[in-house]
């Protein structure tokens, strides 16, 4: 399921592996999925129509607005899963390669070797905009933050924790 759910999200092209084709899959799971309950991974199961010939259809339009299905449900859960396949598709091995066959310069982590860039000008790189200022140590305070209700547990729609 999870397999089908990233290859939705990702599905790759010429030049390009598919999520899964990359591992997503197996990077996703052991992120965000090793800890759920077999009642999580089922109620998921569920929102993706897996089951039902949802996510598991073999019609790509049923796939497509089954995945969509889960983004209305649970906008914030879909973004977790979303943002978890796009930051492991491009920290893989095979897409760093795609993006390096395009010319561009990419570095699974550049800040051990850094990016070749240009050294400041003065001239050239002051911003332009003129907003902003700088605030002196001595007159920072702190933001009251008592309206954001900070304090009062919140659940999802499986009624647990977030």
């Amino acid at each position: 399921m999870i397999r089908a759910l990233v290859d939705e999200l990702i599905p790759g092209s010429e030049g390009w592996p598919s999520a899964s084709e990359a591992g997503v899959h197996g990077i996703v799971a052991m992120r965000l999925f090793a800890d759920w309950s077999d009642v999580q991974i089922t109620a998921l199961a569920d929102l993706l129509g897996w089951e039902k010939d949802g996510l598991s259809s073999a019609n790509g339009e049923t796939r497509i607005a089954s995945v969509k299905a889960f983004e209305d449900a649970d906008t914030e859960l879909f973004d977790k899963v979303y943002t978890a396949v796009t930051l492991a598709y491009y920290e893989t091995p095979f897409v760093i390669e795609a993006i390096r066959n395009t010319g561009r310069p990419y570095s699974h982590r550049p800040h051990l070797t850094g990016y070749d860039m240009a050294p400041f000008d003065f001239n050239r790189d002051l911003p332009a905009h003129r907003r902003g200022h700088y605030l002196e140590t001595e007159n920072v305070r702190p933001v009251d933050m008592s309206s954001l209700d900070l304090d009062t547990v919140k659940t999802d729609h499986w009624g647990l924790e977030r």
